[in-house]
């Protein structure tokens, strides 16, 4: 998948919310690719509403591993900061994603919390900075990603995503990481 892994101007110094606003938009494109990916093995969705619920559960995910990533790397205020930044960028996309479809709501709001109960979850995984989340973790996101997509063929769906896409977007996320994150401590 292609996403941004490094900045233009290299030399230049990135503030925190610089940083997360870039990891935000690489986290975006990667769910968007899933979504397209999962249509394309024909587990089909059937509203805009739905596609973004299914990008919201990966987004959230995605969230998580980069905190579980740059937690060694900074120092417990900048990775606040930073997981703070990332995931109101992205309550922003997708709050404005649901409005361009007519959806009404606080989705910021809706997505924080709903942010914050997911890597609550998640957090009882295992994870490694090499391998990545657990299998355990992998197979909570198919089975967030299987309710969300309602009953075709969704029993395939947590195979699918466990197999194929977890791997792909967690590796291609770590390389997004290590070229657009960096804190000056």
């Amino acid at each position: 998948m292609r996403v941004n892994k490094k900045w233009n101007q290299k030399t230049r110094p990135r503030s925190i919310e610089q940083m997360a606003n870039a990891v935000a938009a690489a986290i975006w494109k990667l769910a968007a690719q899933v979504l397209l990916n999962l249509e394309n093995e024909n587990f089909d969705t059937t509203s805009q509403g739905q596609r973004l619920d299914v990008v919201e559960e990966l987004v959230i995910f995605l969230v998580h591993m980069t905190d579980r990533h740059i937690c060694e790397q900074t120092s417990a205020h900048n990775r606040a900061q930073f997981i703070s930044a990332l995931a109101k960028d992205i309550a922003r996309m997708l709050a404005e994603s649901r409005s361009d479809t007519g959806q009404s709501g606080d989705h910021r709001t809706i997505f924080i919390e709903k942010c914050n109960l997911r890597t609550a979850g998640y957090a009882d995984y295992s994870f490694s900075t090499e391998e990545g989340a657990s299998f355990a973790m992998r197979c909570a996101l198919g089975a967030h990603i299987m309710e969300t997509m309602g009953d075709r063929e969704n029993k395939w769906i947590p195979d699918y995503i466990i197999g194929r896409e977890a791997p792909e977007i967690e590796a291609t996320l770590k390389l997004s990481l290590s070229g657009l994150v960096a804190f000056d401590e």
